[in-house]
Protein backbone atom coordinates (compact mmCIF):
# COMPACT_ATOMS: atom_id res chain seq x y z
CA UNK A 1 0.00 0.00 0.00
CA UNK A 2 0.98 3.60 -0.64
CA UNK A 3 -0.40 6.69 1.13
CA UNK A 4 -2.62 9.04 -0.83
CA UNK A 5 -0.83 12.04 -2.27
CA UNK A 6 -2.18 14.85 -4.45
CA UNK A 7 -0.02 17.41 -6.23
CA UNK A 8 -1.67 20.41 -7.88
CA UNK A 9 0.06 22.52 -10.51
CA UNK A 10 0.31 25.46 -10.38
CA UNK A 11 0.49 25.36 -6.60
CA UNK A 12 -0.95 28.83 -5.95
CA UNK A 13 -3.92 28.91 -3.54
CA UNK A 14 -5.88 31.74 -5.20
CA UNK A 15 -6.05 32.87 -8.80
CA UNK A 16 -7.75 36.15 -9.82
CA UNK A 17 -9.54 36.04 -13.17
CA UNK A 18 -11.49 38.54 -15.25
CA UNK A 19 -14.59 37.86 -17.37
CA UNK A 20 -13.89 35.56 -20.30
CA UNK A 21 -10.47 34.35 -19.12
CA UNK A 22 -9.55 30.65 -19.05
CA UNK A 23 -7.53 28.82 -16.41
CA UNK A 24 -6.07 25.32 -16.33
CA UNK A 25 -4.64 23.26 -13.49
CA UNK A 26 -3.43 19.67 -13.15
CA UNK A 27 -3.85 17.20 -10.33
CA UNK A 28 -1.43 14.29 -10.05
CA UNK A 29 -2.67 11.44 -7.87
CA UNK A 30 -0.42 8.79 -6.32
CA UNK A 31 -1.35 6.12 -3.78
CA UNK A 32 -2.60 2.56 -3.69
CA UNK A 33 -5.17 1.05 -3.37
CA UNK A 34 -7.49 3.87 -4.42
CA UNK A 35 -10.77 4.15 -2.51
CA UNK A 36 -11.84 7.56 -3.82
CA UNK A 37 -10.50 9.99 -6.39
CA UNK A 38 -12.50 13.15 -6.98
CA UNK A 39 -12.28 16.63 -8.48
CA UNK A 40 -14.93 19.13 -7.45
CA UNK A 41 -15.79 22.50 -8.93
CA UNK A 42 -16.89 25.83 -7.48
CA UNK A 43 -20.37 24.45 -6.77
CA UNK A 44 -18.83 21.54 -4.74
CA UNK A 45 -20.20 19.07 -7.27
CA UNK A 46 -17.87 16.46 -8.82
CA UNK A 47 -16.28 17.24 -12.18
CA UNK A 48 -16.52 14.09 -14.28
CA UNK A 49 -13.39 13.12 -16.21
CA UNK A 50 -13.10 12.84 -19.11
CA UNK A 51 -15.40 15.76 -19.84
CA UNK A 52 -15.60 18.27 -22.64
CA UNK A 53 -18.14 21.06 -22.80
CA UNK A 54 -18.12 24.79 -23.38
CA UNK A 55 -17.29 25.65 -19.77
CA UNK A 56 -15.08 22.89 -18.35
CA UNK A 57 -12.78 20.37 -20.01
CA UNK A 58 -11.21 17.56 -17.99
CA UNK A 59 -8.76 15.09 -19.50
CA UNK A 60 -6.80 12.16 -18.06
CA UNK A 61 -3.30 10.95 -18.87
CA UNK A 62 -2.32 8.16 -16.48
CA UNK A 63 -2.60 9.59 -12.97
CA UNK A 64 -2.58 13.21 -14.20
CA UNK A 65 -5.92 14.99 -14.53
CA UNK A 66 -6.02 18.33 -16.35
CA UNK A 67 -8.95 20.69 -15.81
CA UNK A 68 -9.56 23.79 -17.93
CA UNK A 69 -12.19 26.31 -16.88
CA UNK A 70 -13.17 28.44 -19.89
CA UNK A 71 -15.12 31.68 -20.30
CA UNK A 72 -14.68 32.46 -16.61
CA UNK A 73 -17.34 34.61 -14.92
CA UNK A 74 -18.61 35.21 -11.38
CA UNK A 75 -20.77 32.04 -11.49
CA UNK A 76 -17.59 29.90 -11.71
CA UNK A 77 -15.94 31.60 -8.74
CA UNK A 78 -14.95 29.42 -5.78
CA UNK A 79 -12.73 26.51 -4.74
CA UNK A 80 -11.73 23.75 -7.14
CA UNK A 81 -10.52 20.70 -5.22
CA UNK A 82 -8.64 17.48 -5.95
CA UNK A 83 -9.18 14.76 -3.35
CA UNK A 84 -7.86 11.21 -3.01
CA UNK A 85 -8.43 8.49 -0.42
CA UNK A 86 -6.74 5.11 -0.12
CA UNK A 87 -7.78 2.13 1.98
CA UNK A 88 -5.76 -0.97 2.72
CA UNK A 89 -7.17 -4.01 4.54
CA UNK A 90 -4.52 -6.13 6.23
CA UNK A 91 -5.30 -9.73 5.14
CA UNK A 92 -4.13 -11.16 8.49
CA UNK A 93 -5.63 -8.73 11.03
CA UNK A 94 -8.55 -7.63 8.81
CA UNK A 95 -7.94 -4.06 10.02
CA UNK A 96 -8.30 -1.19 7.58
CA UNK A 97 -5.87 1.68 7.29
CA UNK A 98 -6.89 4.88 5.52
CA UNK A 99 -5.05 7.87 4.11
CA UNK A 100 -6.28 10.93 2.27
CA UNK A 101 -4.89 14.09 0.70
CA UNK A 102 -6.57 17.17 -0.72
CA UNK A 103 -5.31 20.18 -2.66
CA UNK A 104 -7.40 23.11 -3.81
CA UNK A 105 -7.28 26.41 -5.60
CA UNK A 106 -9.76 29.25 -5.32
CA UNK A 107 -10.67 30.96 -8.56
CA UNK A 108 -11.65 34.52 -7.65
CA UNK A 109 -13.62 36.77 -9.99
CA UNK A 110 -12.26 40.28 -10.49
CA UNK A 111 -13.69 43.11 -12.52
CA UNK A 112 -11.01 45.41 -13.90
CA UNK A 113 -11.10 48.73 -12.14
CA UNK A 114 -12.14 51.88 -13.94
CA UNK A 115 -11.27 55.32 -12.70
CA UNK A 116 -12.97 58.61 -13.44
CA UNK A 117 -11.05 61.67 -12.32
CA UNK A 118 -12.63 65.08 -12.18
CA UNK A 119 -10.10 67.90 -12.24
CA UNK A 120 -10.87 71.54 -11.59
CA UNK A 121 -9.22 73.64 -14.32
CA UNK A 122 -9.06 76.75 -12.16
CA UNK A 123 -5.67 78.04 -11.09
CA UNK A 124 -5.06 77.27 -7.43
CA UNK A 125 -3.02 79.70 -5.36
CA UNK A 126 -0.21 78.26 -3.24
CA UNK A 127 -1.53 77.49 0.25
CA UNK A 128 -5.16 77.24 -0.93
CA UNK A 129 -7.19 74.05 -0.69
CA UNK A 130 -8.98 72.26 -3.50
CA UNK A 131 -11.09 69.13 -3.98
CA UNK A 132 -10.09 66.26 -6.23
CA UNK A 133 -12.95 63.84 -7.01
CA UNK A 134 -12.06 60.26 -7.96
CA UNK A 135 -14.70 57.57 -8.69
CA UNK A 136 -13.46 53.98 -8.93
CA UNK A 137 -15.35 50.78 -9.77
CA UNK A 138 -14.16 47.19 -9.65
CA UNK A 139 -14.61 43.84 -7.91
CA UNK A 140 -13.30 43.35 -5.34
CA UNK A 141 -13.55 47.06 -4.42
CA UNK A 142 -10.20 48.66 -5.36
CA UNK A 143 -8.23 50.64 -2.81
CA UNK A 144 -7.17 54.15 -3.74
CA UNK A 145 -3.83 55.34 -2.40
CA UNK A 146 -3.34 59.10 -2.34
CA UNK A 147 0.07 60.59 -2.93
CA UNK A 148 1.23 64.16 -2.78
CA UNK A 149 4.49 65.23 -4.35
CA UNK A 150 6.17 68.48 -3.39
Amino acid sequence: PEKAKVEMTPSTTTRYLEDGFSYAFTCTFTGYPVKKLEITGANSLPITCPRSDADIVCSISGKVYTVRVSAFDKSKEGPYTCNMETEFVNPVTKKSSFSSDTKSIKLQYVKPSTTVLSVNKDIIQKGSSFTLTCVVEGYPQPEIPTLRKG
